[in-house]
């Protein structure tokens, strides 16, 4: 197999790595495909998974090379935080080239990093990162979740002042309460034995359901029922804010309240008018009272 590409947006894809870093999962897939990358993180128990699919384009330059016999794709797993410390070595880099490579007989992602030296030079450092391929079985084993319908979908506010809300509200409790309506409001809540505190947004946008992805939009749920009507979900704090930290990379998140099931955050990465594409998707569980 082999695998070879230049970094693009080196921006984007720390900040990317990064968020992804800030759920304290160590363990992260990276699916290659002719297409698209997909970066996959599932807990080994309970938690917060995130299944993110990034056009090529968006992260990569046009020389991207993809060769595999399991129809041009490789899946590997590596320890992100490996990712996070080699990609911030580049930040000020003027090209980085991404390669699969081996070192002893052990497969490593490179990345070779070329730096502006003193008088008009360059410097070339080479950041290796141990990965593990795996195989076809292991990986058709990994699925990801499956949500019934929305009950409500709307577009949270900026992600940096949820997070301000958040972290004060972690302090009474360690589990929050999200709830929103069709009408465009949205309610963080946190109880404690002495106390009750609430936040509240209002003239938020409940996006438009896409035809080409709903069959019958008029049947939706989220059609159905009272534009007033709130659905909530009650999740664990501390997650919470960890994942809010994704507002590095965020430009819009739509939260879908998928009562008794989960939350499911849609953080897009890309402007809805440009033409490359990438959303992550995070799949939060809930917790009974």
């Amino acid at each position: 197999m082999r695998f070879r590409t230049g970094i693009r947006n080196i921006s984007t894809f720390t900040k990317l790595a990064h968020s992804l870093e800030r759920l304290k999962r160590r363990e992260c897939i990276l699916r290659l495909t002719p297409d698209a990358v997909h970066f996959i993180i599932v807990p080994d128990t309970t938690g917060t998974q995130v299944w993110a699919a990034i056009g090529v384009e968006t992260l990569f330059d046009d020389d991207y090379h993809i060769q595999s016999n399991a129809n041009n794709t490789i899946n590997l797993e590596f320890n992100i935080e490996n990712l996070t410390r080699a990609l911030r070595s580049a930040s000020s880099a003027t090209e980085v080239q991404m390669r699969l490579t081996k070192r002893d007989k052990h497969p490593m992602l490179s990345f070779i990093i070329t730096l502006p030296g003193h008088g008009g030079g360059t410097n070339v450092v080479t950041q290796d990162i141990h990965v593990r391929v795996l195989t076809l079985s292991y990986v058709a084993s990994i699925r990801e979740p499956i949500c019934p319908e929305p009950d409500v979908h709307i577009i949270l506010p900026p992600l940096g002042v949820m997070r301000q809300h958040s972290e004060r509200f972690q302090r009474l409790s360690d589990k929050l309460i999200l709830r929103a309506n069709m009408s465009g409001s949205l309610q963080l809540l946190a109880n404690s034995d002495s106390i009750r505190i609430q936040t509240a947004w209002t003239n938020l946008i409940n996006p438009e359901l896409d035809p080409a992805q709903v069959s019958n939009p008029a049947e939706h749920p989220s059609q159905l029922r009272p534009k007033d009507k709130f659905a909530s979900v009650r999740i664990d704090a501390k997650e919470w804010v960890s994942l809010l930290r994704v507002s590095v990379v965020a430009k819009r998140v739509i939260a879908c309240f998928c009562e008794g099931h989960a939350l499911v955050l849609y953080v897009y990465v890309t402007e809805p008018e440009e033409e490359a594409s990438a959303v992550l998707t995070y799949y939060v569980p809930i917790h009974s009272e």
